[in-house]
């Protein structure tokens, strides 16, 4: 725990100015808020799902919080260098294209209702909507790697120097009273277990054991993309400055999900996107996300067990 502790006030030496901080919250604050009461995000981009269209909209909204955040940093901090690096557009282009195809892609949904059964086809669409998001993300990342990256030599963050897990066990151990609390709540319920309902057809243990390990795989893409190429992409041209923008694009990754939740996505995404960041590893992240993945899946399991199963 000392050497997080220590990453957070080595961070917040280097980064915080009381006005940067407060916009940005408030700024995220308004976001949650409205989307909370209104639920206008997912209203925004539900307007072009099944469309080529969607894909557009996901870009405008990822890029929109991006780059509002970027305005934050540049107006209260008064840095203006970093805007004339083509290194900057292009990088940050590049992941907002990718997080948005990512999320926009649905082309497997349509081959899956026309070839299986449809009282089958929910558990297969979420077994192909795991994989193609990790796979997009992936090969997303390595595609940047090779053709524009390829002297990082830390590979965005899979490294194991220096690298001890005790703090991040530890961490998980403080996050289990509040997920154990969190599952008693309906929105809590109405989300986890994150498989769903799989009808009658499909053995519930034996679709577990398929989806969950593709499910925890795809944390492992998403802290590849928000701790590792985010920050660790973006380190050279924005400092310490990455982590903020960061955030609020990992904050509005989470629309869809229950507000406690999507709040809970500013601390945990900050809070992971410092240790990546001072430790120039991901796997530290990488433990806590699938850890707090897997335990909000298993409680949600054992609270719907005798309904669910």
């Amino acid at each position: 725990m000392k050497t997080i502790v220590k990453y957070i006030r080595t961070h917040l030496k280097e980064d915080y100015k009381t006005s940067t901080y407060l916009i940005f919250i408030l700024f995220l604050s308004i976001f949650i808020s409205i989307n909370h009461v209104t639920d206008f995000a997912v209203n925004f981009l539900s307007h072009t799902i099944n469309t080529p269209l969607l894909v557009v909209s996901y870009f405008l909204f990822f890029g929109f919080a991006y780059y509002a955040t970027i305005a934050i940093i540049v107006f209260t901090k008064s840095d203006y260098s970093f805007i004339k690096s083509r290194g900057f557009w292009f990088t940050s282009i590049f992941a907002i294209l990718l997080v948005s195809l990512r999320l926009g892609f649905l082309e497997h949904y349509k081959w899956i209702y026309e070839n299986i059964a449809p009282e089958k086809a929910f558990f297969y669409i979420k077994i192909a909507t795991r994989a193609m998001r990790t796979i997009i993300f992936s090969f997303g990342i390595l595609f940047f790697y090779y053709f524009f990256e390829k002297y990082n030599t830390n590979f965005y963050g899979f490294s194991k120097k220096n690298l001890s897990g005790k703090p991040y066990f530890l961490l998980l151990l403080f996050v289990i009273p509040v997920i154990i609390i969190a599952s008693f709540q309906p929105s809590f319920l109405n989300q986890y277990p994150s498989i769903g309902y799989t009808g009658n057809t499909i053995n519930k243990m034996n679709a577990l054991a398929i989806y969950e390990p593709a499910y925890l795989l795809d944390f492992i893409s998403i802290e590849w993309f928000f701790r590792g190429f985010l920050v660790l992409s973006m380190v050279k041209i924005l400092g310490s400055k990455s982590i903020l923008p960061m955030v609020a694009l990992y904050v509005f990754f989470h629309v869809g999900k229950p507000t406690g939740e999507i709040i809970g996505s500013i601390f945990g995404g900050y809070l992971l996107g410092i240790i990546s960041l001072h430790s120039k590893s991901i796997i530290g992240g990488i433990i806590i996300h699938i850890g707090v993945a897997f335990l909000m899946d298993f409680m949600a399991i054992i609270q719907k067990f005798d309904i669910y199963f």
